[in-house]
């Protein structure tokens, strides 16, 4: 081959390398030049509330720059906050599959794949996801704080209570308290299997976190009372009693019956009497007087303590019924006629009904921890 030929050959490499490096840096230099303003407008929508907007330009952005990770996140989210799970989750999950992002980035995608999973009930997979998201993101606390949440949707109380004890100082009142609250709540889970030790251990260790935790004291006081040690369960109601006077009305109930079944049952009119003593106008202590005083057929002593009752709280139901019915036995026709037609006209709630004071969610039993909100102690236990 003649050394023109090869000059000619070189030339022409020459010439085709610099136009296929023209042509790339021009592609380049077009995308660098993609408008930004579709995800600028996406970004102020969001903050706007202008969903459907940020949706339009969000899949614009991703339509015509590909490589915008965030932009993507975001439009999984939307998915996710419509409620369609399935396409949130094919999003989020094929941006984890990307090979240029940074620790930081994938981090974030794997949040928005556990709140898929926990948004559409999955929360197996949820907490699956952010246990290892927690340990390989140098224990983000964002993270810790939604993990947590997760074990406590899914009831998983030894792991809830470990955990929060990690995150925050154990010594805080607020903190202790809801530790406590972790101890009775798997305690309870012991009691279903009929596991009555384990649960009365947890009880009390519940209480050395917070003792005057009133769910402790008469969780174990059921616990004693399962297993016939009804001497101890009676101390343990006592003991609620003391602690939290206004949460008495939780054990009147049982107290009367512990203490029927030990033979002991005229001290529970003391009880009753001890705690009006400190406080009159419990109308819960007054109306348990009053039904003992009807059994004892001290009838004319029972209507005093029911419009004693009445006087205090006018809207209590059971106080009004009862005053009717003394009337009906005492042949006071009128009288008892009387006050039916008034409790017809306006039917109040009873006296144990229970509602969080954050987002209203109703219960007519105790709760510690609002199904609705997840808030804790916000049901105001103590007042009912």
């Amino acid at each position: 081959m003649s050394v023109g030929h090869i000059l000619s050959i070189l030339f022409a490499f020459v010439v085709v390398f610099s136009v296929m490096a023209f042509l790339w840096s021009k592609v380049k230099g077009d995308r660098r030049r993609i408008s930004p303003q579709p995800y600028i407008d996406a970004l102020k929508a969001l903050l706007a509330g202008r969903e459907q907007v940020a949706f339009q330009r969000l899949r614009e952005v991703a339509k015509t720059d590909p490589d915008n990770v965030d932009a993507y996140l975001k439009l999984g989210d939307l998915f996710r906050k419509n409620r369609r799970f399935d396409k949130a989750l094919q999003i989020h999950k094929e941006l984890t599959l990307r090979p240029s992002l940074s620790a930081e980035q994938k981090a974030e995608i794997l949040k928005s794949v556990a709140e898929d999973y926990s948004a559409s009930g999955n929360h197996e997979k949820a907490v699956s996801v952010l246990e290892e998201l927690y340990r390989t993101s140098d224990k983000d606390e964002i993270v810790a704080l939604r993990l947590l949440s997760e074990y406590e949707v899914m009831e998983r109380w030894e792991e809830a209570f470990e955990l929060r004890k990690k995150l925050s100082d154990s010594k805080t009142g607020d903190n202790r308290r809801i530790l406590g609250l972790y101890k009775v709540l798997w305690g309870k889970t012991r009691v279903e299997r009929g596991e009555l030790h384990k649960a009365r251990v947890a009880f009390k260790e519940a209480l050395n976190y917070d003792e005057s935790c009133v769910p402790a004291y008469l969780y174990l006081g059921e616990a004693y009372y399962q297993d016939e040690r009804l001497q101890e369960a009676v101390e343990c109601w006592k003991k609620l009693l003391k602690i939290a006077p206004d949460a008495g009305y939780l054990v009147y109930g049982r107290l009367e019956k512990a203490l029927y079944e030990l033979g002991e049952y005229s001290d529970i009119s003391d009880l009753y009497e001890g705690i009006l003593s400190s406080n009159p106008s419990n109308t819960l202590a007054l109306f348990s007087l009053a039904r003992i005083d009807e059994k004892k057929g001290m009838i004319e002593s029972a209507m005093e303590r029911y419009r004693q009752i009445i006087d205090i709280d006018p809207a209590f139901l059971s106080a009004r019924l009862g005053l009717a019915r003394l009337h009906l036995r005492k042949s006071r026709t009128e009288e008892s006629v009387e006050m039916l037609e008034k409790l017809t006209e306006s039917l109040p709630p009873t006296a144990e009904h229970f509602t969080c004071q954050r987002c209203a969610y109703s219960s007519p039993e105790p709760l510690w921890r609002c199904p609705s909100c997840n808030s804790w102690n916000s049901f105001n236990i103590s007042k009912p």
